[in-house]
């Protein structure tokens, strides 16, 4: 009987996280509509293509989380349209011009609102509660903003509006004059993580220099989020050494790239020697000629991981001379057709750029 039961609870249980996913309806849009009147729900329409990665996402990772679901399924009758297909005029109607776009409308057919992109799960709740609020619509916003308003929800949405628009500079500039409003206590605060996990995009911001210097300062509840976004800035900015970027442009100085390996052990991120490998390659190439790195390059290469060879081969064209040393030129094009038949894919569209380069 005990096992009887116990199956039977953990039936119910893989049930009730079954049904916790989005429940797109196989409806037509006049009957979600009626659906709608009778439900008291709006209408939500993913509108996509079959060829959208972003689209893709969306479906197979953010639609099925249970949180996400839970909200759909309460607020909406949802469709899914392939906008290129039984969608195509429904999303002429309704001015698609990019994929994913989501429509939202009222029992009567009447646009409430509209937003398009790709986006993790809290953060697609989040943006879907936003557009149904009327204090948060970018009208309203934007009032609240300009009447002297300065709490946290009403920065990010005011500073995300012309994110959203492709104006950074204006966006960024909301965000600095809250940072230079607050006292280190306030930052720290957890409505306050959005300045760090949002806006901070490179480690020479202050808002990262604080993020490293006051690492443990923040609330459990925040400090991972916090920790990740420092850690996603610090392998950047590796990517960057690696690249041959700071190199290239001179730019490049021992003590500064011996200062990120220090903080990035201090992070506990080179566990098990992750990036020892790519380091060599970093401090090499300031130290030796094009002859000497490319062997170094050739005797090393097997050894780096996927995504680094990427990198390498997207670069080869600024870490050595291929326009002006015929020699490493040739040598350059017989590596890289040496190791055509082993590349991803990525690593062939960037190698084949190279050859182009080199080859022309």
């Amino acid at each position: 009987m005990k096992k009887f039961i116990f199956a039977s609870l953990l039936m119910g249980a893989s049930a009730m996280m079954a049904s916790a996913q989005t429940e797109f309806r196989h409806i037509s849009f006049d009957e979600a509509l009626q659906a709608a009147k009778q439900e008291n729900k709006l209408v939500f329409i993913d509108f996509f293509t079959t060829w959208c990665g972003p689209c893709k996402n969306m479906s197979t990772k953010v639609f099925p989380e249970p949180a996400v679901g839970e909200y759909m399924n309460k607020t909406f009758v949802p469709l899914k349209l392939d906008a290129e297909a039984e969608g195509q005029e429904l999303a002429k109607k309704f001015g698609v011009r990019a994929y994913p776009t989501y429509v939202i409308l009222n029992a009567e057919g009447e646009k409430v609102a509209d937003f398009s992109g790709s986006m993790p799960g809290d953060k697609f709740v989040d943006k879907l509660q936003s557009v149904l609020d009327p204090e948060r619509s970018p009208e309203r916003i934007a009032q609240r903003y300009q009447n002297g308003e300065r709490t946290p929800q009403v920065v990010n949405a005011y500073a995300m509006q012309f994110m959203e628009q492709r104006k950074e500079d204006e966006g960024f500039a909301v965000i600095n004059s809250y940072w230079d409003s607050l006292d280190d206590t306030q930052r720290l605060a957890d409505d306050n993580s959005f300045l760090f996990t949002v806006y901070t995009v490179e480690l020479d911001d202050p808002k990262a220099t604080f993020m490293k210097e006051n690492l443990d300062r923040f609330s459990p509840a925040t400090r991972d989020a916090v920790k990740a976004r420092l850690s996603q800035l610090m392998s950047n900015e590796v990517r960057k050494y690696f690249s041959g970027f700071y190199w290239k442009e001179g730019k490049y100085d021992p003590a500064t790239f011996a200062a990120l390996k220090a903080d990035i052990d201090k992070l506990g991120l080179n566990k098990d020697g992750y990036y020892d490998l790519t380091y060599q390659f970093i401090e090499k190439r300031p130290q030796v000629d094009d002859a000497t790195y490319l062997a170094f390059i050739k005797d090393n290469y097997n050894n780096l991981n996927s995504n680094t060879k990427d990198l390498l081969f997207f670069n080869l064209s600024r870490l050595l001379d291929v326009q002006n040393n015929p020699a490493i030129a040739a040598e350059v094009a017989k590596f890289i057709r040496e190791n055509l038949a082993t590349m991803s894919p990525v690593s062939i569209q960037f190698a084949g750029r190279t050859l182009g380069e080199i080859e022309k």
